[in-house]
């Protein structure tokens, strides 16, 4: 993972389910462990959690091949006998009715940090962490885009997207009141700098939910599909002409002020 330049949440993510859940095995050798044992081991953990159940025997799928590529195992990977648990994404934006009421809550948090962080998500359809781990190294208000060097798939898959006008006017503001580095800045238990976590606020949806309120606000204003995934960094596909494509932000910038524009007048701001 490391190799592959994977972000140290995922890491650590992987550890401690496999610590968690097969602490047992990591000391038998892999050429011991069976396809009944692991779709007992699936079984049971089912009854704590389904998805992290099918996520731990990945975990352990994927150690189990990466050790047969130097090591003599059997030729089948005993998850074979798992029976994988049925998944669902979750897709729960913020219907158009709704965001007016969700616009008063968010502005009457106490937290003018977790305030504008909210209402960043929203307006750009940003994941989570790349909203919360903002720099002001990544941000440009002059030319009104925003960098991000390392999000969710590693360096290969860094982006940069134009600002609409109302998160430029809320980087301004918060530019202002700024100290260190980050754009969505907070204190850690030992009093360090750092960035803001990801605010569980009552009464409100994870800020992931806000991703979704974009992308639907994008279907709603008619943005093209391409656009769309530029915008939220999504994989264009194996299309084979969509995979020479890489447009710069002034080319999407006019859909990404569409669907704020959308987003404003329904917020009722």
């Amino acid at each position: 993972m490391k190799k592959k330049d994977r972000s140290p949440k995922s890491i650590s993510g992987m550890w401690d389910e496999a610590n968690r859940y097969l602490s047992d095995w990591l000391d038998r050798p892999l050429a011991s462990i069976t396809k009944l044992e692991c779709a007992d081991r699936h079984e049971k953990i089912t009854r704590r959690g389904p998805y992290a159940a099918n996520r731990t025997m990945r975990i352990f799928r994927a150690a189990w091949n990466r050790a047969r590529k130097t090591h003599n195992l059997p030729h089948e990977n005993p998850v074979i006998g798992v029976e994988w648990n049925k998944e669902h994404r979750r897709q729960e934006p913020i219907p158009a009715d709704g965001l007016a009421d969700w616009a008063k809550k968010v502005k009457a948090l106490t937290n003018p940090v977790r305030r504008d962080y909210h209402m960043l998500v929203v307006l750009t359809g940003l994941r989570r962490t790349d909203a919360a781990t903002l720099r002001w190294e990544h941000v440009d208000l002059d030319a009104a885009t925003l960098h991000r060097p390392k999000p969710k798939g590693g360096v290969d898959r860094a982006f940069t997207v134009p600002l609409c006008t109302q998160a430029v006017k809320l980087l301004r503001r918060r530019k202002e009141k700024s100290y260190g580095p980050w754009v969505f800045p907070t204190r850690d238990r030992k009093g360090k700098l750092t960035h803001i976590q990801e605010p569980k606020e009552d009464d409100l949806p994870s800020p992931h939910r806000l991703r979704d309120t974009w992308a639907t606000a994008a279907a709603e204003c008619g943005i093209d599909m391409l656009s769309t995934k530029i915008l939220m960094n999504h994989s264009l596909g194996r299309d084979v002409t969509e995979g020479y494509q890489k447009p710069g932000p002034e080319a999407t910038r006019a859909q990404a002020q569409k669907v704020a524009d959308w987003l404003w007048d329904k917020m009722e701001l």
